[in-house]
């Protein structure tokens, strides 16, 4: 058991293990102990549970700590976050989002917008080599301004490469993008399973986008296509 001692009171170390502990508690803890002893725990197994609950806490593997500290609110006490962290999850799984993760990766489906599906439909009656269309019936910003919740003209280039980084690969356009960034230069690398046309069309595509006169800088873009990735360099001029 545990009783309340004088504040001189020390614990012994050495004591032998089945010897009662003495601790003092601050009245906060002396609350908490008396609110869930009034329904029906003993102070024994309070302090079983509290430690058990401790050691499982601060076991929690560094990788997933780091997750925490990133995601959780300045101030937001961990369990705080974690409670969050949890609802979130239970939310998701009653959306039946893992059915959307397994079609992604079992079937390779790609997500795709009601403009985005007109515009393939378009195309499909067209000759091989006609996707101006396309190019300018873009529906990136709608998605990009989606995702950040900023205003183009207030979005940087980072902003920006760094949505479609996101997004691109959550809709299974490309199963990774790798971003490199010197100065104000930025290597883009698009991976994908498709074949060469699929690459043509996206590098049209993106170098549409990010020499848009919408845009808040301006642009240059380079880039190359191969059977399965697409390069893109954007280097960045000047701000308009």
């Amino acid at each position: 058991m545990i009783l309340i001692a004088k504040e001189n009171d020390k614990v012994d170390e050495s004591e032998p293990k089945d010897k009662s502990l003495y601790v003092k508690v601050s009245d906060e803890i002396r609350g908490l102990i008396d609110k869930y002893k009034g329904q029906g725990s003993t102070i024994s197994d309070l302090v079983k549970n509290a430690v058990k609950c401790f050691d499982e806490f601060n076991s929690i593997s560094p990788e997933i700590l780091a997750i925490i500290e990133k995601y959780k609110e300045k101030e937001e006490p961990k369990f705080v976050f974690i409670e969050r962290a949890i609802k979130y999850f239970g939310e998701q799984k009653s959306l039946d989002r893992d059915l959307w993760v397994r079609a992604r990766d079992e079937m390779k489906m790609c997500l795709i917008g009601k403009t985005t599906f007109n515009q393939l439909i378009h195309a499909a009656e067209m000759p091989e080599d006609a996707r101006e269309r396309a190019y300018h019936k873009n529906v990136a910003f709608d998605l990009i301004l989606w995702y950040t919740g900023k205003p183009l003209k207030s979005l940087t280039v980072e902003e920006i490469i760094n949505t479609i980084a996101k997004m691109w690969v959550v809709a299974n356009y490309f199963y990774a993008i790798d971003v490199h960034e010197e100065n104000d230069e930025y290597h883009m690398l698009f991976k994908h399973r498709q074949n060469r046309r699929f690459s043509e069309y996206w590098l049209g595509y993106f170098t549409t986008l990010f020499r848009s006169e919408d845009l808040a800088f301006k642009c240059s873009v380079e880039g190359m296509t191969f059977e399965e990735s697409i390069s893109i360099i954007v280097k960045v001029g000047y701000k308009k």
